[in-house]
């Protein structure tokens, strides 16, 4: 069983899953609304996103869970030490796929698991590491030859750190690292092919 490094506050993660077997788990504009709306419900609330990614057969997301004083007015708290379990994190998360794969069946009368067994992350803790992963997640789409450009792919958070409207992204803390909008902009000219996911 592999083992899973824990979700803990205050602290930055690449999170991402496959489906099982050779299933997609968005086959249409709905879908990925669906998939943004629980994420919306359930994620937001207890993180800051840095950058998502959705495609056909896997997603991205570049979150840092709240602090600590932010959590306990949201999530169960241990009754002894009135603190959140990083468990009690990874069950937020596994509620949101969980809801979505009841969902996805339901609509597409199929059984079974829709992700694999677990999700995958990797703790995030430098600022090069911050601007790699961004950019990477953003490039996912032209790397995978389901778009000419990043900014033609709908389902990602690129566009959103672009435009002036209202978002849960965290843009201000994006475009700080990448130094200013520019640069940003400049960077994501180029597409990133290194994979980083281990």
């Amino acid at each position: 069983m592999e083992n899973k490094i824990p979700l803990e506050p205050a602290r930055s993660y690449h999170i991402y899953n496959h489906p099982n077997g050779f299933d997609d788990f968005f086959s249409n504009r709905n879908d990925y609304q669906k998939f943004l709306d629980g994420y919306v419900e359930y994620i937001v609330p207890i993180c800051e996103t840095f950058a998502y990614c959705f495609m056909p057969n896997h997603f991205h997301l570049f979150v840092q869970i709240k602090s600590e004083s932010e959590l306990i007015k949201i999530l169960r708290t241990n009754p002894g030490t009135k603190t959140v379990s990083n468990k009690t994190i990874s069950y937020r998360f596994s509620h949101f796929f969980n809801g979505y794969a009841q969902w996805y069946n339901k609509i597409y009368k199929r059984q079974g698991s829709l992700f694999r067994s677990g999700f995958k992350r990797k703790l995030v803790e430098d600022k090069e590491y911050f601007v790699d992963l961004v950019h990477y997640i953003h490039s996912n789409p032209v790397n995978a030859g389901i778009a000419k450009n990043i900014q033609q792919w709908e389902f990602s958070s690129y566009n959103l750190i672009l435009s002036e409207s209202a978002t849960f992204i965290n843009k201000s803390s994006v475009i700080e690292h990448f130094v200013d909008i520019d640069n940003f902009i400049q960077v994501h000219q180029s597409i990133f092919k290194e994979p980083l996911n281990d």
